[in-house]
C-alpha cells in the first residue's frame, strides 16, 4: 500500500496509541499532531488554547496535519479532531487510507479526565463535536471502536485492511 494512513477521531479516542502501534507494525514514520505541536511550540494544546485561543490551536493542528501528509514516503498520521472541520483537510483525507477511531463517550471522558495535555472542552462545543461524527464517518475507510478492542487488536485490524488494499 502506497497511501498514507490517517487516523481520525475525537480527543481521547486512541489515535496516538493506534498510530504508534501501526507505525511499528508497518515500519512507517509516525506523525502525531499533539507531539508535533509540542515540538514546534514547547507547549501543549491545552496551554495554547488557554493562552491564544482554540482557533489558533486548530490552525496549528491543520498545519501539522498537512506537514505529515507532505512526506514522500507513506506514513501514519494521527490527526487532531479539529482537522475534520476543514474542507481542504477532508479532501486530503480522501487520498489516504483513513481510520476513524471511536471509543464511546464514557471511555473518552475517562481518558480525558486523566490527561494533563489535552485541552478542556467548553460547554458550547458539544454540538460541533457531535456534528463531526458525520464527517468522520464519510472520510473513513475503516472504523474501529477502541473502547471495545485492545490496541494490539486494533493494529491488527488495520494491517489486515491495508493488506486488502495492496495491488495484486
Amino acid at each position: 500500500m502506497t497511501r498514507h494512513v490517517t487516523i481520525i477521531g475525537s480527543m481521547g479516542s486512541g489515535k496516538s496509541t493506534l498510530g504508534r502501534g501501526l507505525a511499528d507494525a508497518t515500519g512507517r514514520q509516525f506523525f502525531d499532531s499533539d507531539e508535533m505541536i509540542n515540538a514546534r511550540t514547547g507547549r501543549t494544546g491545552r496551554e495554547i488554547a488557554l493562552d491564544e485561543g482554540v482557533d489558533h490551536l486548530h490552525s496549528l493542528e491543520r498545519e501539522v496535519f498537512f506537514e505529515g501528509l507532505a512526506t514522500p514516503e507513506p506514513s501514519v498520521v494521527a490527526a487532531a479532531a479539529s482537522v475534520i472541520d476543514d474542507a481542504a483537510a477532508r479532501r486530503a483525507l480522501a487520498a489516504t487510507f483513513c481510520v476513524w477511531v471511536n471509543a464511546g463517550q464514557e471511555v473518552i471522558d475517562e481518558r480525558l479526565s486523566s490527561s494533563s495535555h489535552r485541552r478542556l472542552l467548553r460547554d458550547d462545543e458539544g454540538d460541533r463535536i457531535v456534528g463531526r461524527a458525520q464527517f468522520f464517518e464519510k472520510a473513513a475507510d475503516l472504523m474501529i471502536n477502541t473502547g471495545m478492542v485492545s490496541a494490539q487488536d486494533a493494529v491488527a485490524l488495520v494491517v489486515v485492511a491495508l493488506e486488502g488494499e495492496a495491488p495484486s
